[in-house]
């Protein structure tokens, strides 16, 4: 499939999340390749990750999270870099992590929500490797499951240090992350395990996952 340009993506984009039901589905499905097309050549994603895409633009579409006009933005451009493309990534991820809080989809949606962000995460950590000494914004929103912005907004108000570079660009030195014990993969794994025990309820808290881990420690 050949990649399309900016303004392409923009109007397959529109397009798709404007259809009605008899093409909606093969219109999510050429999104989904058209994703995986741009981004998977930046992140080093090919073959074998086809369903993990077409599942992620079918859960937010169905959570109405796909209309977003920061993911349709970040799209339009994930093919011009790495950043760009890991810049897109952390907003799947936090609009994933979104879905799986929205009950009316109920318990397997919201965990193949989780499971989806996860494996999202673990796309961006292996890029994020042990001793680098920089981190992009988006890898840092990655890990935290929130968006580019949200970092921008940390950066900003003094909470992380950050340097901008001469293209505009913000790079975080990764010392400040090191005693961070935070591993995506588990922590999403743990709420999924919490939220099948409790069935159609929110999403469980930060809190309530703390409590979790000190009581597994203690037994």
């Amino acid at each position: 499939m050949s990649i399309l340009s900016p303004s392409d993506r923009a109007v397959l984009w529109r397009t798709a999340i404007t259809s009605g039901p008899e093409e909606r589905s093969s219109l999510l499905r050429v999104l989904a390749a058209e994703i995986l097309a741009s981004v998977g050549r930046r992140l080093d994603l090919y073959g074998g990750y086809e369903d993990e895409v077409i599942e992620t633009v079918e859960i937010l579409d169905r959570s109405g999270l796909l209309g977003r006009d920061d993911l349709r933005e970040a799209f339009e451009e994930a093919d011009e870099d790495e950043d760009h493309a890991e810049t897109f990534t952390a907003l799947l991820i936090s609009h994933l992590s979104a879905a799986a809080d929205i009950e009316r989809l109920g318990v397997g949606v919201r965990l193949k929500a989780m499971r989806l962000a996860s494996a999202w995460q673990l796309h961006i950590a292996d890029r994020a490797q042990a001793g680098r000494q920089w981190l992009t914004a988006a890898q840092v929103a990655a890990k935290y499951g929130v968006t580019p912005q949200a970092v921008y907004k940390w950066i900003a108000s003094g909470r992380v240090r950050a340097e901008q570079t001469p293209g505009g660009s913000w790079r975080l030195p990764a010392d400040q992350f090191a005693h961070d014990n935070i591993k995506p993969d588990v922590t999403m794994g743990l709420k999924a395990q919490l939220l099948a025990r409790v069935a159609d309820s929110p999403t469980p808290s930060d809190e309530e996952l703390a409590v979790e881990i000190v009581e597994r420690r203690r037994s």
